[in-house]
């Protein structure tokens, strides 16, 4: 599907994810792209109303498309794009009404945009998403949550129900959907780029090769939650802990406790968390998940990543 024309006005893509499916590279690519308007943070390539005059006033040539990115638009919750999270929090979050409204209001607001929707495979996001958990301040071992993965009253139950969000998209801007493997990035992020510039329409811009967005090692996911607990546990009044934690939390996003605990693992060995930590019985919840996209030849490779 070709979602857009090579000329005339501008059109609208609303990237939404889904986290920690590319999001990082997808975003400096957008930022790199001579005919692409992005702006971190921003909606349709604009900073805020202010910008909009000053764009306005001095238009840059060429632009094919305006992009707005937020991969938390696909996974709704009161944190997104703020720099600390309070997990304590997130319990009782109704997903998947949350999605519902995200989508009714993007196609109110831009009924004509087209949408970006990236998935990745179940096993690799269960443990991507529980690295990004553990470095931004969560405290809970994913031996606690694993088998709580994908079943009706537990956080993840609708988090990468992809079939669902599939429909709900697919309802508001019909063809206008484009979807993605984030396992076609990985693999090769030349032919990643290639075919998203081939659905829109827009000159060859070849992606950067720095790495982006690294993650945490299998020890480091296992240390930082402990970490979290021995500090949430110690005995000082709650306002200075509070302070504590969040600075904590930032470095813990930035991994600065990396050499703390190579030092820790060394004098205690704990066993690193891996994809091959998830069970097949955790993992057969999300097959009815992805059902949306079998057929689709782009995930003919991934099939056993998505359970197809």
């Amino acid at each position: 599907m070709r979602a857009g024309p090579v000329h005339g006005e501008p059109r609208h893509l609303i990237h939404i994810g889904f986290a920690k499916a590319g999001s990082t590279f997808l975003q400096r690519w957008f930022a790199a792209h001579p005919q692409i308007g992005y702006v971190e943070g921003g909606i349709a390539g604009y900073r805020d109303l202010y910008d909009v005059a000053r764009q306005s006033a001095e238009p840059v040539a060429g632009i094919r498309w305006r992009v707005s990115s937020a991969e938390g638009l696909a996974t709704p919750h009161p944190f997104v794009g703020l720099r600390d999270i309070d997990y304590r929090r997130m319990h009782g979050l109704q997903l998947p009404e949350a999605q519902a409204e995200v989508c009714r209001t993007l196609a109110a607001l831009f009924p004509d945009a087209s949408v970006l929707m990236i998935t990745r495979g179940f096993r690799s996001m269960m443990l991507s998403s529980y690295s990004q958990y553990v470095r931004t301040g969560g405290a809970d071992e994913f031996f606690a949550l694993r088998e709580g993965f994908g079943s009706e009253g537990h956080p993840s139950a609708h988090a990468w129900d992809y079939s669902g969000l599939i429909r709900l998209y697919r309802a508001a801007f019909g063809d206008r959907l484009i979807i993605l493997p984030y396992e076609l990035l990985r693999d090769d992020a030349g032919a990643f780029v290639e075919l998203l510039e081939a659905k829109l329409g827009l000159d060859p811009c070849p992606p950067s090769v720095e790495r982006v967005n690294e993650g945490l090692s299998g020890i480091e996911i296992r240390w930082y939650p402990r970490l979290s607990r021995l500090l949430r546990r110690l005995p000082i009044g709650r306002p200075l802990r509070d302070r504590m934690f969040i600075q904590y939390s930032r470095a813990a996003t930035a991994n600065r406790l990396r050499p703390l605990i190579r030092l820790l693992q060394w004098i205690r060995p704990a066993e690193p968390v891996t994809g091959a930590l998830v069970s097949d019985d955790v993992l057969e919840r999300f097959r009815p998940k992805a059902e949306a996209l079998r057929g689709d030849p782009l995930y003919a490779p991934y099939k056993d990543e998505y359970l197809l």
